[in-house]
């Protein structure tokens, strides 16, 4: 079972679960006798995620738990009866009890083809395609959507975030690692759960959320609170560490308990003595950082502490960090730096031995990739990053489900004809192309060069097969038409889901115990993320960096320049605009997306091969 099954009654994973639109559309196919005509369905997206050049495809591990639970349970009688209490305004049912009870019947077996979860998917290209009878396949929609939609948003998150703050600078920053620490920012129960197991495909080591951690297998990481602090009488009290232990070897509990109750840092330190992170800006950063210092001074002469570290999350964190660093060379914690040395040495030269500090500084506050990004940049000495709202409350990507062909005419249950294929079918916005679908069976094809590197995609119709000659025209620029290398690697990127009788296909991916001893076995994360990493690798450089998007920088411009401006009691706002321009980062890179040409052609013509293509105004 997959995390939807591990976390959800069946009750609450129906195929109830959608939207009310698909009750009321299969009832008028089934009035018009086509509820079970043959029909395929595709999910896309007409953009890549924002931050960089590529999408993560996540969610299709929930996907294939609701379709067998429906395939397994169907409508619950609790169910029908709901969809039997629906009533018209006259008073009358919405759905007759006929139409009732063949929703009862209906099996499933539904012919599911998608991207593998960690895939990297672009503009255009098919993430999911759904074939089998019409009212069925538009059910799943909803739930597909929901759940591919908002697990690759954090999937996609997390491998920015990863590839952030484990990249490898030449300044020195030293490599960390990112957790998922958002459960109190999330929006939801299922949202707190959830993301904390896509970020962590996508490249977080870790969870603060123990329920969480538990069902994914995920360290359960996490440090003390400012109440820790607050609720001592001081950070740091009169006892050292040694005469702490030397109370508790002797049993004099009362002597110790009452020391422990003064001091924040030695009490967290003698109830975790091997490990541990010490928050020290509850009330002054500076002084909490020496006072955590000697802490883990005291913590080292008792041979314990080998991996403690201190941490910042609020105010000027990247300036006290360079502090923490220089304090740390100072008191002999980074083996190759003499101490005595240290007041000649420039923060950039000792940030060049930064990842041989044998004590460690964590980060939280409002971090997201970009500043991470920007932090390390300026030369901040983290190793732990606590990532909150950035990762539990990312955007849902925008992917969309069309049709692309179905079976036009009336059948009243029974088979298509052989001989006669579906009728391509797509959606035409006039007044917006980039939100046109395409009709036919679609897949695509990557074309990989000589460097192993991807080269371009090409979407095409499984029905009418590549262009020969393997001519293409640029999805962005319909003027740019080229021809495929014939020499170049290629494969196509759906696999085989469910059959077309509906029965599972896909192997099982690795698994996890959740716990040692628990007999309970999940997704290893960390085999996904290693197949997303295989993936990123493939792309090119400018296509995989994370860049903080142009719009959310020019938006940081403008609002600045207008609150100079009216502080100034100026007018008028006066904007360079070149200067401006010139200010913003680049685009990321794009892995070029073309249609085939037979493709085109059919989109194009509102002709296919089997007849007309069903569209207002040509093509619907």
């Amino acid at each position: 079972m997959g995390f939807i099954a591990d976390t959800y009654d069946i009750e609450q994973t129906t195929p109830l679960l959608t939207d009310k639109y698909h009750f009321t559309t299969a009832y008028g196919y089934w009035l018009e006798g086509r509820a079970d005509n043959p029909s395929t369905f595709y999910m896309f997206g007409r953009k890549e995620a924002a931050g960089a050049g590529y999408s993560i495809a996540g969610g299709l591990e929930g996907l294939i738990d609701i379709v067998q639970r429906w395939q397994q349970f169907g409508f619950t009688e609790d169910d029908l009866n709901f969809l039997r209490s629906q009533k018209r305004p006259s008073g009358k049912p919405v759905f007759p009890e006929a139409f009732i009870q063949y929703l009862s019947e209906m099996e499933f077996k539904l012919k599911i083809e998608a991207l593998p979860e960690g895939e990297v998917f672009f503009p255009q290209e098919p993430v999911l395609r759904v074939s089998g009878p019409i009212a069925q396949v538009k059910m799943l929609e909803s739930v597909a959507l929901g759940l591919i939609n908002g697990h690759s948003g954090y999937m996609t998150q997390g491998a920015h975030q990863a590839s952030v703050v484990e990249e490898e600078l030449e300044n020195g920053s030293p490599r960390g690692q990112a957790s998922a620490q958002g459960m109190r920012r999330g929006p939801g129960l299922g949202a707190m759960l959830e993301s904390s197991r896509s970020l962590g495909a996508g490249g977080y080591k870790s969870s603060s959320t123990g329920t969480a951690a538990k069902m994914f297998a995920q360290p359960f990481a996490g440090t003390m609170d400012h109440a820790w602090v607050m609720t001592h009488g001081a950070e740091i009290g009169k006892v050292p560490m040694a005469e702490l232990f030397r109370l508790s070897d002797e049993g004099k509990l009362r002597d110790l308990r009452w020391a422990l109750k003064e001091d924040a840092f030695r009490s967290f330190a003698f109830a975790h003595p091997e490990s541990g992170i010490l928050l020290v800006d509850t009330y002054d950063p500076i002084q909490g950082m020496e006072n955590g210092i000697q802490v883990i001074k005291e913590l080292h002469a008792q041979g314990l502490g080998a991996n403690y570290g201190i941490r910042f999350d609020s105010g000027d964190v990247v300036e006290y960090s360079k502090i923490a660093l220089r304090r740390f060379a100072e008191e002999g914690f980074i083996d190759d730096i003499d101490p005595a040395k240290v007041s000649g040495m420039s923060h950039e030269e000792l940030l060049k031995h930064a990842e041989k500090s044998k004590v460690f500084v964590s980060a939280a506050d409002g971090i997201d990739e970009y500043s991470a990004q920007e932090m390390r940049a300026a030369g901040a000495f983290f190793k732990s990053w606590g990532i909150g709202t950035a990762g539990s409350h990312v955007p849902p990507l925008g992917l969309v489900y069309k049709a692309s062909s179905v079976y036009m005419d009336v059948l009243e249950g029974e088979d298509a004809p052989a001989e006669i294929k579906q009728t391509p079918v797509m959606k035409v916005a006039s007044n917006a192309p980039v939100k046109s679908s395409n009709p036919g069976v679609i897949n695509s094809r990557r074309i990989y060069g000589t460097d192993g590197k991807l080269s371009h995609v090409v979407v095409y119709d499984q029905m009418l097969g590549l262009d020969p000659a393997g001519e293409m025209i640029n999805l962005r620029d319909f003027k740019d038409v080229k021809t495929s290398p014939a020499n170049l690697i290629s494969r196509d990127s759906l696999v085989s889901i469910f059959d077309e009788d509906g029965q599972l296909a896909l192997p099982a991916p690795a698994q996890k115990e959740t716990h040692p001893g628990s007999g309970k076995f999940t997704t290893d994360l960390a085999a996904l993320e290693k197949r997303i990493k295989a993936q990123l690798d493939t792309l090119p450089d400018n296509v995989r960096q994370v860049r903080r998007p142009r719009a959310d920088v020019l938006k940081e411009k403008l609002v600045a320049a207008f609150n100079a401006a009216k502080k100034a009691g100026q007018s008028l706002l006066n904007l360079d605009i070149a200067a401006i321009e010139k200010s913003l980062p680049p685009e990321p890179g794009r892995i070029p997306v073309y249609l085939d040409r037979k493709l085109f052609d059919q989109r194009s013509s509102g002709k296919t091969a089997s007849g007309p293509c069903q569209r207002s105004n040509g093509c619907r």
